[in-house]
């Protein structure tokens, strides 16, 4: 099939999100009707594709991507005619997801890097109507400023990669065809635009310190976070898959990701543990999943990475749709103690038995679907987090299932995207062990002492979040908005946990 029809038909997608944009106004349920059909109609039309050769790796990886966002966007939609019923704002809401979606489609589907960079950009401006769809609330229009000055950020860093991505001797295109080769004595060019191109979506993904704007869009309505958390923060990840030739040309860059992707996966992992508010715990979680995310795309584990853009697609907006109907949070029975039976050392060894069966598993996939093989750091990742759930036969049993599924999921996201980056820094591999195993132990500590000393000290500022988003609150306003404390006493902890 030649490459214009597989440019032309995620165009004819992009313009039918407009649709819904373009509206009048008038007829509000034909407007709803138009942006549901215009979700199916956009699906329908990626079925040719499949049927296409890739000319690159990351085309089919795209066009899944897009499946899933036309997916998400009919069932947000559908939820939030229900949700927003009797809202003056509904054709604003239409008209800006509308923008959004069509601006989305670009991203994921754009074979040029100024013009991904662009369409990202309609993204941040096109999020910023949805993020104040309630005008009159002062910390939405919080969460709506500190987003527009990240974005700003980010933008200005990816203008820079790009104009030093050219100077290089560059190709901006991200097709096979027009491969670039580097100018001599360039190299250092290309690192600079690798290393400004990782910090750009860092920033984007809402990783510490940036993270202040992803924590409080609460104050929109649930369909606004089911996407944003669902769609719109994961493009970082399909930027990072399709951007492959920029990033293994700058080792510095994937070291980076590392480090900061999973220094922001374990903070954030243990600020959700002083969370009472689902919607709360489920934003910080998205920040330690795109932190995850980062670490799996600076190993060079892109195959990886997908399939976890993929599960955290799904899995966030099934949490968000149904976050009204949830009747309690399980951060109050661990921060109670519930599960703090056990000793420490046992905590540990449960998750040190949970990475070794995980490493056994996949020596044994080895032999028939080399593909499924797991970095050993993303082993023992995986495997402390599944440790917590070997305390019965049944949890061996579960323990047993997950692993297997996640292997085989492996092996077929590295079927449809057979992208491989070079292997990182022995250095940084070790320092994430030894902050995954730090991490571990912590948590064990304060689950089985949930009142204790640590517990005291450690608490009031990891609810602040370890104070990493103050400086930057402060750029906006002289003092802190005071319906968002920055900190908690313990005293006004334990009052939270006992309500």
């Amino acid at each position: 099939m030649p490459l214009a029809m597989l440019n032309a038909l995620p165009c004819a997608i992009a313009l039918l999100w407009l649709l819904p944009a373009l509206w009048p106004g008038r007829a509000l349920a034909r407007h709803w009707q138009l942006a549901e059909t215009v979700a199916l109609a956009g699906g329908l039309l990626l079925l040719p594709l499949l049927c296409m050769p890739t000319p690159a790796p990351w085309f089919a990886a795209a066009w899944l991507m897009q499946a899933l966002i036309q997916l998400l966007g009919w069932m947000v939609l559908r939820y939030a005619r229900r949700y927003l019923q009797g809202e003056p704002g509904q054709p604003r809401f239409l008209r800006a997801i509308g923008c959004l979606l069509a601006a989305v489609t670009v991203v994921v589907q754009a074979s040029h890097l100024l013009l991904m960079v662009l369409a990202w950009i309609a993204c941040s401006l096109a999020l910023q109507s949805l993020l104040t769809f309630y005008p009159g609330r002062p910390a939405a229009q919080l969460a709506a400023q500190r987003e527009w000055r990240a974005s700003r950020l980010a933008e200005c860093l990816l203008l820079g990669a790009l104009l030093l991505w050219v100077l290089a001797g560059g190709s901006l295109s991200l097709l096979p065809a027009d491969a670039s080769t580097l100018v001599n004595g360039a190299q250092g060019y290309a690192v600079a635009a690798g290393v400004l191109l990782a910090a750009a979506v860092a920033i984007k993904t809402a990783q510490l310190p940036f993270h202040g704007w992803l924590t409080q869009v609460m104050e929109a309505p649930t369909p606004i976070s089911a996407l944003l958390h669902a769609g719109v923060v994961n493009l970082g990840g399909m930027v990072l898959i399709k951007a492959a030739p920029l990033l293994q040309a700058a080792p510095a860059a994937n070291s980076l990701l590392m480090l900061w992707g999973g220094g922001s996966a374990l903070l954030s992992c243990v600020v959700m543990l002083t969370r009472i508010s689902i919607k709360l715990r489920l934003a910080w979680s998205t920040c330690a999943q795109m932190g995850f995310m980062l670490l799996e795309i600076g190993m060079g584990c892109y195959s990886l990475a997908l399939l976890h853009l993929l599960a955290h697609s799904f899995y966030k907006a099934h949490a968000f749709l149904l976050a009204g109907e949830t009747a309690r949070d399980s951060a109050v029975r661990r921060m109670a103690g519930e599960q703090a039976a056990d000793s420490l050392w046992a905590h540990l060894a449960r998750g040190l038995l949970a990475v070794l069966w995980l490493a056994a598993a996949q020596w044994l996939w080895q032999h028939w679907m080399p593909a499924a093989a797991l970095p050993p750091l993303f082993c023992l990742a995986l495997g402390l987090g599944l440790g917590g759930l070997l305390r019965s036969w049944g949890g061996v049993l579960l323990v047993l299932l997950l692993s297997q599924s996640y292997l085989l999921l492996h092996a077929l996201a590295a079927h449809i995207l057979p992208l491989h980056g070079p292997a990182p820094a022995l250095y940084v591999q070790g320092v994430l062990a030894a902050m995954f195993l730090a991490a571990y132990m912590l948590q064990g500590g304060l689950l089985r002492h949930p009142n204790g000393a640590l517990a005291r000290r450690l608490y009031p500022h990891a609810f602040a979040g370890f104070h990493l988003d103050e400086w930057w609150c402060m750029l906006g306003r002289r003092r802190p908005h005071p319906t968002i404390p920055l900190a908690l006493t313990w005293p006004q902890l334990q009052e939270n946990r006992r309500g």
